[in-house]
């Protein structure tokens, strides 16, 4: 296979995880070594502190949580680059794109300056951003019967469904695909097997 690392990404409540784990399924079926890297993940804790509980939309926030996710994408860059080293096909919950297509929604975010700290983050080879209604994807996230975080309101996820079609103009080199993921995941994991 040519890629060796896979991004999954979009909005809370896309089916990011499913499809992760049905990919995962898929790959170790066919011989292949999957890691599974999940962000956050070292600066959780930090990261769900404060996305958890409203806060204002302004550029303090939308910086300290940039910085946040920028970092902890660094220190996991470091398991990437073992994992792909030792021949294990990368598939990752979230990528360095829901940073741009959340984060910069807060008040006087530079995008250029997120580019400029996370020029060093290595991007997937290839990511699937599964697109959905936001309506659909806060009645999945409410089904699931846990504590909403600050972001999953359905202005704010429409927001950021917004940002995430408009990706391919922050990075036209980048290998985005988009995958509408109201669908079955079985449907849904057989048109990325396509891609891959």
């Amino acid at each position: 296979m040519d890629y060796k690392y896979i991004g999954i990404d979009g909005i809370d409540g896309c089916g990011k995880t499913t499809i992760i784990n049905l990919l995962k399924d898929y790959l170790e079926k066919n011989k292949y070594k999957v890691f599974v890297k999940k962000e956050p993940d070292p600066l959780k804790d930090k990261i769900s502190e404060i996305i958890s509980k409203p806060h204002e939309e302004n550029l303090d926030y939308g910086v300290t949580l940039a910085l946040l996710f920028t970092a902890d994408r660094q220190i996991q860059n470091l398991k990437v680059k073992e994992m792909i080293n030792k021949g294990y096909i990368v598939l990752s919950d979230r990528t360095i794109y829901s940073t741009f297509s959340y984060q910069s929604l807060y008040e006087g975010f530079d995008v250029n300056w997120l580019k400029e700290i996370s020029k060093y983050i290595i991007r997937p080879d290839i990511t699937f951003i599964l697109d959905l209604d936001p309506e659909i994807a806060l009645s999945r996230i409410e089904e699931r019967k846990k504590e909403k975080t600050y972001y999953e309101r359905i202005e704010f996820l429409r927001k950021v469904r917004e940002n995430f079609l408009r990706l391919k103009e922050i990075f036209p080199d980048d290998k985005i695909i988009y995958i509408n993921a109201n669908k079955k995941p079985e449907d849904i994991l057989n048109e990325i097997i396509n891609y891959l």
